[in-house]
C-alpha cells in the first residue's frame, strides 16, 4: 500500500508517518513545512492549496491521510484569511481528487468544531458549535468530508481528535501548552496562563491518537465522524501544577483569556470503542515521559 500523508512533518503527522512505515506502506509525505517538527527523509515540499500537486500525489496513493493545516487558534484569529484558504480549500482539493480517481481519504478533523461542552461528555451527536476562525474552518472541512461521501460515494472517514501530546511537539508560541509550559520550566521560567485556567481539556498520549489513524482506517464509517480522545479532563492549572512538580518552576502566572477559547472538552468516545478503541493514555505519567525525553532533547 502506498499512502500519501499530508502534514507528514508535523508532530502528529510524523508520528503517524513512522507507525505506517511500520506496517508495511511506502508513504508519501506532502508538508509545506511551516509547521514542521521532524522532516521526513522523502518529504515533498508543497502545499494541499495546489490543486495539479494534489492531483498528481493522489493518483499515485492508494489511501490518503489529511493532516495538514494551520492548526493555531491564535494564528487563526490573526490570519484569517490564510486559515480558511488551507483549512477549507486545501481539503476541497483533496476531496475533488479522491472523487476523481477513486480514493479513500481519513480526514484530520478537531474536537474545537463542537465549541464549549454542553454535555459531561461530548459524543459524536452533540451540537457543533465552532468559537474560533481556526475552529470554523475545521468544521467547514468535516462537513465537506461528509457531503463527498453523502453525494459522490467518496470513502472519506472523520477523526475528530481531542487533544494530543508527546514528543516533539511544538513549544513555541503557537505549539500545543502542555510544550509551552515544559519548555518554559525547563529553562527556569514559570507557564503562563490565560485566563482562570479552569479550562478542561481531554488530552491523550501521542500513541493514543496514532492507533486511533490506524482504527479508523481499517473500520471507519464513510462520512460518520469519530472521537479518540481519553474520555476524561485535567485543567490547565492542573497542568500547570504537575510540571512545576516535575521541573521546580515558578507558580504558573494568569494572564488575560484568549479570544475564542472553548471552557471544555471531553470526549464520548462509545462509537469508537464499539469499533476496538481502547485509549491507554496515562496522564501523569505520560507527562512526566515527555518532561523526562524534553531533558534529553534540546528541539
Amino acid at each position: 500500500m502506498r499512502a500519501l500523508l499530508t502534514g507528514g512533518a508535523g508532530f502528529i503527522g510524523s508520528h503517524l508517518g513512522q507507525f505506517l512505515e511500520g506496517r508495511g506502506y511506502e508513504v508519501i509525505y506532502l508538508d509545506n513545512l511551516r509547521w514542521s517538527t521532524r522532516t521526513p527523509h522523502n518529504c515533498i515540499v508543497g502545499d494541499v492549496r495546489d490543486k495539479e500537486l494534489v492531483n498528481w500525489l493522489v493518483s499515485q496513493s492508494d489511501e490518503i491521510f489529511h493532516l495538514a493545516a494551520q492548526i493555531s487558534v491564535d494564528y487563526g484569529n490573526d490570519h484569517p484569511d490564510e486559515t480558511v484558504d488551507i483549512n477549507v480549500k486545501g481539503t476541497l482539493n483533496l476531496l475533488e481528487a479522491c472523487k476523481t480517481f477513486g480514493k479513500r481519504m481519513i480526514y484530520a478533523s478537531s474536537s474545537e468544531v463542537y465549541g464549549t461542552a454542553q454535555t459531561d461528555k461530548i459524543s459524536e451527536k452533540h451540537p457543533t458549535d465552532a468559537q474560533s476562525i481556526y475552529a470554523a474552518s475545521k468544521l467547514a472541512g468535516d462537513r465537506l468530508c461528509k457531503s463527498y461521501a453523502d453525494t459522490f460515494q467518496v470513502d472519506v472517514r472523520i477523526l475528530r481528535n481531542f487533544n494530543t501530546f508527546g514528543t516533539y511537539q511544538r513549544f513555541d508560541s503557537y505549539g500545543g501548552v502542555i510544550a509551552i509550559f515544559t519548555d518554559r520550566a525547563l529553562h527556569g521560567k514559570a507557564p503562563i496562563i490565560f485566563g482562570d485556567g479552569e479550562q478542561e481539556r481531554d488530552y491523550i498520549w501521542i500513541t493514543d491518537a496514532v492507533r486511533g489513524y490506524e482504527l479508523i482506517a481499517e473500520k471507519g464509517i464513510p462520512g460518520q465522524p469519530i472521537n479518540i480522545g481519553s474520555g476524561t479532563t485535567i485543567t490547565v492549572n492542573e497542568i500547570a501544577r504537575l510540571v512545576q512538580k516535575f521541573t521546580g518552576c515558578p507558580d504558573a502566572i494568569h494572564t488575560k483569556a484568549r479570544p475564542g477559547e472553548v471552557r471544555r472538552l471531553c470526549a464520548d468516545t462509545t462509537l469508537a470503542q464499539s469499533l476496538g478503541f481502547q485509549p491507554v493514555t496515562r496522564f501523569e505519567d505520560n507527562l512526566k515521559t515527555y518532561i523526562d525525553w524534553r531533558k534529553q532533547n534540546e528541539m
